[in-house]
């Protein structure tokens, strides 16, 4: 955990993610990145000098029957408050709307179900799981489908929702999520999606894989050109507004 919790600690001294007194709502997928991120704020709330709440919701999209239980089990035994939310959300999109390209709409109806539950838990910051690989596949997409410069940030205030979206991993590598999932044994839920593996968002995995394969530090340097602070603006810290004051802008 010891890399996890350093690429949490340099996002939020970075980003300015958490305030003393803030209560974080962790969106847990099931996935690993979400469970480490779970696992991750717990630890880091246990030394960080800012004293902050941590909780976690997971969404059941209602498509089949699940087994809740491993993740259940593994949030009480680290001590994290945690909540399954029915939703018929997966009816929604792939029943009653039939979509054909249904992530934008089903992240969208994730998005307002995870922040609606968040606020009635109290809390003013929902936490998602996104590695530096999700930053990076995001700017692929974004470059590629809609020929512009562009990813999701650490930190974005939703005017509508009064909550703060923030991704404490955006630092962390997908193969350092992968070894210490398996190391530390989180129980790993399997994708219940019917369009797993088949998304545009696998396809820039591929694209992402063949940068790698011309330059091993691809990875690194276009994380760069995303995130150092005054040459793009993309993620410039220093023009980073106050809590409360950064305009809404999702990712695709």
């Amino acid at each position: 955990m010891k890399r996890i919790l350093g690429c949490i600690r340099r996002a939020d001294e970075r980003y300015n993610m958490i305030h003393p007194g803030d209560k974080v709502c962790v969106g847990v997928s099931g996935g690993k990145d979400s469970l480490l991120l779970m696992y991750g704020l717990k630890l880091y709330a246990a030394f960080s000098k800012t004293p902050f709440d941590v909780c976690a919701v997971m969404l059941d999209l209602g498509l089949t029957k699940e087994d809740h239980a491993p993740v259940e089990n593994f949030a009480r035994k680290i001590g994290v408050p945690f909540d399954i939310l029915r939703t018929d959300i997966g009816e929604v999109v792939f029943n009653a709307r039939a979509e054909k390209h249904p992530c934008a709409l089903c992240a969208k109806l994730r998005r307002g179900a995870l922040n609606d539950a968040a606020r009635e838990r109290g809390c003013n910051l929902v936490a998602l799981g996104h590695n530096r690989d999700d930053v990076l596949e995001t700017f692929f997409m974004s470059l590629l489908y809609e020929s512009r410069l562009n990813t999701f940030g650490p930190v974005t205030y939703l005017s509508r929702s009064g909550v703060t979206v923030i991704r404490p991993l955006v630092f962390l590598p997908e193969k350092y999520a992968l070894s210490a999932a398996r190391r530390l044994e989180v129980p790993v839920c399997k994708p219940n999606c019917p369009v797993a593996g088949k998304t545009k968002r696998e396809e820039m995995k591929d694209v992402l894989r063949y940068f790698t394969s011309l330059l091993p530090d691809a990875p690194e340097r276009i994380m760069t050109a995303i995130s150092e602070t005054g040459k793009y603006g993309m993620w410039d810290r220093l023009s980073l507004p106050p809590r409360g004051e950064a305009r809404e802008a999702e990712a695709p």
